[in-house]
């Protein structure tokens, strides 16, 4: 089996899912106080996000940590069908705006006899609309967890990013041939690169700086 995998955040939908999210809240009415109250101290950790330089892969994964987190604030007490009626609707505005030559490839993959895959720490309720708008064959991304139906803001939660990408990969994988080689990987940042590395042919979409260097030494195709 050939897989073809495709990050999400930056690659497949060029904007970075949070900030989005917390700007669909507010533009589907919910509360602005809670809203409010889960911005204000996300704001620092954004920041340092998206203006220090040649912040480690460890580093930035924390921060995605914490940002998931205080935003699972917001959905805390919400019922399964509430959150999934969020997801829908956010994922509505998402299909508009994903960058069209990633799209291309994804249905190109298809037609050629790979198995394609997303794979993203974002929310897996929000990336399985994605799955079925674009007819990916497997989803791979956050959890989350109901208990009698209600969401509970679970401090253990566990984002997929980094190299627990690869690990989930292989787990999900583990009773299949891959023939990583033929494989190929679309991702836009650093934090992503263990994913690249995996595939015989990787491809770098609007890379980072750091991402870039690498692709332009190891001429990786790039997508800008």
């Amino acid at each position: 089996m050939k897989l073809a995998i495709f990050d999400f955040d930056g690659t497949l939908f060029p904007k970075d899912t949070l900030p989005f999210l917390l700007k669909q809240w507010y533009k589907q009415n919910y509360s602005k106080i809670k809203l409010l109250g889960v911005v204000f101290p996300l704001i620092p950790t954004y920041l340092k996000y998206k203006m220090v330089k040649n912040t480690s892969s460890d580093t930035i994964n924390k921060m995605r940590l914490k940002a998931v987190l205080g935003f699972n604030q917001l959905l805390a007490g919400m019922t399964e069908e509430e959150i999934k009626r969020f997801f829908s609707l956010s994922s509505a505005a998402i299909k508009s705006q994903l960058n069209p030559a990633v799209v291309a490839k994804a249905k190109k993959a298809r037609r050629e006899g790979y198995h394609t895959v997303l794979l993203s720490g974002a929310y897996l309720l929000l990336l399985n609309y994605i799955k079925d708008f674009l007819d990916f064959d497997t989803v791979i991304g956050s959890e989350i967890y109901f208990d009698q139906g209600i969401f509970y803001n679970n401090k253990t939660f566990n984002i997929v990013t980094g190299s627990s990408k690869v690990d989930k990969l292989k787990t999900y994988f583990k009773n299949e041939d891959i023939d990583w080689q033929a494989s190929l990987a679309f991702a836009d940042s650093m934090i992503d690169l263990q994913v690249l590395e995996l595939v015989g042919n990787p491809t770098a979409v609007c890379p980072d700086p750091k991402l870039l260097d690498i692709a332009l030494e190891r001429k990786w195709e790039i997508i800008k």
